[in-house]
């Protein structure tokens, strides 16, 4: 019925225009004007490689006279290619013939270098051209229309036309902007203003464009550029509306935001309501139900014009700008922007509340205050209202608004100007008022069947706009949608019921419940006979373009967004599931991500965040955002394995597999505990019992007790061992039979070198806790064996953590590129590394550690002190009389000459590292 309604409009409109054109004189074909600027540049042959659609504009040539209000307009293209010729069949030209007239001056074919006049025998076709029917706007324009025949390749075809006329509602200003380069090159553009010297008309150009040249004409001056070829421009694609990288003019007979606030004010007072009409007996009936309150009243009349008032405009002439007057729009119960607007400011104006009508630009949101002041600035019509000091936008556009009236959603515009902003360009505020949470839940049921629980809310604009879509499409439509989106990822899928719909207009909060059965749930893995089920966060994904690494232009984001997705995959009635927890997170300047995979015993979560702060990513800003989301396959596609019996497992294609409750692989545990008995027995029968060969230590004591950096080294020993216990026998998993069934889970990595790699781990992480324990047992009974065993431990872990992270990371590369654990790698290679660094070449070279840890095995209960001192440690032996007190020994020669020195000297002592 809504389509057959615009149809039938649509056809009276056809009618009118037409019997409207019949009733004119034909198409004038006349001479050019005299008053033209001749061209003095020849136009330059552009690379044809940077030419699409076989064709391109050797010269393209516009010449406006504001005191005729003429604008003339030529151009001749050249024909390269066959394609061309399938284009530019047609020559036409739109206008509004409320208050335009179209001359034709020049219709011909250039071939061979010979020129074929067709303008005397061609015949237009005037069709009604409806521009902006799409948008639900009836302008009223028209096309002059004429097919050419007999086209072949290399001819040029020149086309030059006049449209004279403006639009009264712009009170003979004149205001323009113009491209003077393209996506493509041009051999020539000629761009001129002829202006008469009694009126002002302000140029600026923009994105480096040539500055405007003057020719004095006596009564008039040229304002004008003539332009050869320019280098091209690649339009890159999600570029913000209000982007362009193009060259381009603007000039303006207006002075400043203020006389185009007054222009409007002009064209589109607030009128009142006559008293006896229909309109103030509702507006009345509204006041009485409000009770006389100011916000519920605001309520009903913005949800009567919001959503009674459907949006259509018939925009003709100087309708364009001018607001129909409120008594008719109400009646006839259609209006576009500017009749909505006005028809919602006369029924609050007429309750003493005080209102505004404001100009917004729907796509130029940025910028705005950088251009020179025009009307055609602004292509939208709010309202603005004042209750008790407290300022409010409102678009009577919008429908289908929900919650709190103080708090509905209102576009973040950019720049505005209101009659209420005494003549200035005003800041809408980006608010985000709305969200949108998606909660997914996959419960395994065995046997490769499973039910999918969805849950989504939305709030705010987000309710708003949902609720939209269910008021305007099919139920059964809408049904069709979510089950062909989900039937993607799983082909054998049906819903269980319908899609259930709850609105509570009031908190403007809209919840949508699905549920479907899932049979034969998975996928098989290429090259193998292995099934998993694989999860992409789609709902995300689509609202991050993807760019290219050079890109230039800045990047449209769908402003505004707040989105939370979750999915959970639950086994029904199985605990199966280990603990890990991996998350990224990042906030940037224009937007924040997260993303959370988090496995419990009872089930595996993975978690989506994404919202934007602005409503672009700024030209700075690129090279992170390419960063953040280069690798879209690792950050929004989560691949679970299945077991035979269908359920999942938590074999995440990830380094350190977290382990399964209760489920122990005896082998390695019981590889463990035969290494542990071997170490031990080797260290009992043999090396306890040998001699220091690296490492030797002094044959006599300086150092009765341990001290200096050897308590430090004693504490760190036992902190080592406390760590390295902890991280081997519970965080690295190496007794979980999921650990090494992970062998087999994870794609692109060999199951033997897996296991090589676990294998190797767990000898040499047995060796070094050993050698450490052991390390530090000498270093407290002061065994002479102390400083070689604890350097070779400490090499060896050095060694064996540097080629097991190389080993690692390049098993795993593609896995650990997408979270942290490559940062952890490289910590503990740092680690082992500073610490044989340190400690190892500490005791390597320590006087203190060869003068104290001597004991042998043989007689570790005693030790022979020493007779002749050491010349560091002099003053830890002063205590101790010499052994002989009638021989004067070279010690006490050098003890009297060091006593006539300054004692503070002499008590210089200790290690010597």
């Amino acid at each position: 019925m809504k389509r057959f309604s615009h149809l039938l409009l649509a056809f009276i409109l056809l009618i009118v225009t037409s019997s409207w054109s019949f009733s004119q004189p034909p198409i004038q074909k006349v001479a050019a004007p005299s008053w033209l600027r001749p061209l003095t540049k020849k136009a330059i042959k552009p690379n044809l490689d940077d030419i699409s659609d076989g064709y391109y504009y050797e010269l393209i040539e516009n010449q406006i006279n504001l005191a005729n209000q003429t604008k003339y307009y030529r151009d001749i293209k050249v024909l390269f290619d066959q394609s061309g010729i399938e284009n530019l069949g047609q020559v036409q030209v739109t206008f509004d013939p409320h208050f335009q007239k179209l001359q034709l001056h020049e219709l011909k074919i250039i071939r061979d270098g010979k020129e074929i006049n067709l303008l005397p025998q061609a015949k237009f076709n005037l069709l009604a051209s409806e521009t902006e029917l799409s948008r639900s706007i009836y302008n009223g324009s028209q096309m002059a229309h004429y097919v050419l025949e007999d086209l072949r390749k290399e001819d040029k075809i020149v086309f030059a036309y006049s449209i004279i006329g403006s639009n009264p509602v712009f009170e003979n200003k004149f205001f323009d902007s113009y491209y003077l380069q393209g996506y493509e090159p041009t051999g020539l553009i000629h761009l001129n203003y002829i202006v008469p010297n009694n009126r002002k008309l302000h140029f600026k150009s923009f994105n480096g464009a040539a500055e405007v040249q003057q020719q004095s004409m006596g009564n008039t001056t040229n304002f004008f550029w003539e332009l050869t070829g320019d280098n091209t421009v690649q339009y890159e694609t999600n570029s913000p509306a209000w982007y362009t990288p193009l060259k381009y003019i603007q000039c303006s007979e207006f002075n400043t935001w203020q006389e185009v606030d007054q222009w409007n004010s002009n064209i589109n007072p607030i009128p009142q309501i006559l008293a006896s009409s229909k309109l103030q007996t509702f507006v009345n009936q509204l006041w009485k139900e409000s009770n006389g309150q100011p916000y519920e009243y605001l309520k009903k009349a913005c949800d009567f014009v919001q959503n009674e008032i459907r949006y259509m405009g018939i925009e003709m002439g100087e309708y364009s700008h001018r607001a129909n007057i409120p008594e008719k729009v109400f009646l006839q119960r259609y209006g576009d922007c500017k009749d909505k607007s006005m028809l919602l400011a006369t029924i609050l104006k007429n309750k003493n509340i005080d209102v505004g009508l404001v100009l917004a630009n729907t796509y130029k949101d940025r910028g705005l205050q950088d251009e020179l002041p025009s009307p055609y600035a602004f292509n939208h019509m709010v309202v603005e209202l004042n209750i008790a000091g407290r300022h409010q936008y409102i678009d009577p556009t919008m429908t289908n608004q929900g919650g709190d009236i103080k708090n509905r959603y209102f576009p973040a515009y950019g720049k505005v100007l209101s009659t209420m902003g005494k003549g200035k360009l005003m800041d809408i505020p980006q608010n985000i008022v709305g969200n949108i949470k998606v909660k997914e839940t996959l419960t395994l049921e065995g046997k490769f069947g499973a039910t999918l629980d969805v849950s989504t809310t939305y709030r705010g604009n987000e309710a708003d706009n949902i609720r939209s879509y269910f008021q305007s499409s099919a139920k059964n439509d809408i049904q069709k949608q979510y089950l062909e989106y989900y039937a993607k990822t799983y082909p054998k899928i049906n819903k269980i019921g319908s899609v259930q719909y709850k609105d509570d207009m009031e908190n403007n909060i809209v919840e949508i419940i699905e549920k479907y059965k899932i049979k034969n749930i998975g996928k098989t893995e290429s090259g193998s006979t292995k099934k998993y089920i694989p999860f992409l966060g789609t709902n995300i994904n689509d609202k991050l373009p993807e760019i290219m690494e050079d890109r230039i232009a800045p990047l449209s984001l769908s402003f505004p967004t707040d989105i939370e997705y979750e999915i959970y995959i639950v086994n029904k009635g199985k605990k199966s599931f280990g603990n890990y927890r991996d998350n990224s997170y990042f906030d940037r300047n224009a937007y924040v991500f997260g993303k959370t995979l988090e496995v419990k015993p009872d089930s595996i979560k993975i978690a989506y965040t994404l919202g934007f702060h602005e409503p672009f990513v700024e030209q700075k800003d690129l090279k992170q955002y390419y960063t953040d989301f280069a690798d879209r396959d690792n950050i929004f596609f989560n691949g679970f394995y299945l077991d035979s019996d269908g359920y999942a497992t938590d074999g995440i294609p990830r380094l350190g597999t977290p382990t399964s409750a209760n489920e122990i692989n005896w082998f390695s545990l019981m590889l463990c505990l035969i290494l542990v008995s071997a170490v031990i027995w080797y260290i009992v029968k043999k090396y306890n019992k040998s001699q220091p060969i690296i490492l030797k230590p002094y044959d006599e004591v300086y150092h009765d007790q341990i001290g200096g950096w050897m308590i430090v080294l004693l504490i760190l020993l036992f902190t080592h061992i406390f760590t390295k216990s902890t991280f081997f026998f519970f965080r690295e998993s190496y007794f979980n039979l999921n650990t090494w069934h992970a062998a087999d889970q994870i794609e692109g990595v060999s199951p033997s070198l897996y296991k090589m790699l676990l294998l190797s781990e767990i000898i040499a992480n047995v060796l070094i806790l050993a050698g450490l324990i052991y390390s530090t047992i000498l270093l407290i009974k002061k065994r002479d064996i102390f400083a070689q065993t604890f350097f070779l431990v400490t090499l060896f872990m050095a060694i064996f953590c540097t080629i097991d992270g190389i080993a690692s990371y390049f098993m795993f590369k593609k896995y650990l590129d997408k979270t942290d654990e490559p940062f952890t790698h490289y910590t503990d290679i740092t680690r082992a590394i500073f610490f044989f660094c340190i400690w190892g070449t500490y005791v390597y070279n320590s006087e203190r550690v060869k003068g104290t840890c001597l004991r042998t095995y043989q007689h570790a209960d005693r030790i022979q002190r020493v007779k002749t001192a050491h010349p560091f440690d002099q003053d830890f032996l002063r205590p101790y009389p010499p052994v002989d007190q009638n021989t004067v020994t070279p010690t006490e020669q050098l003890k009297s000459q060091n006593d006539e020195l300054d004692r503070g000297s002499a008590e210089e002592h200790g290690d010597k590292v």
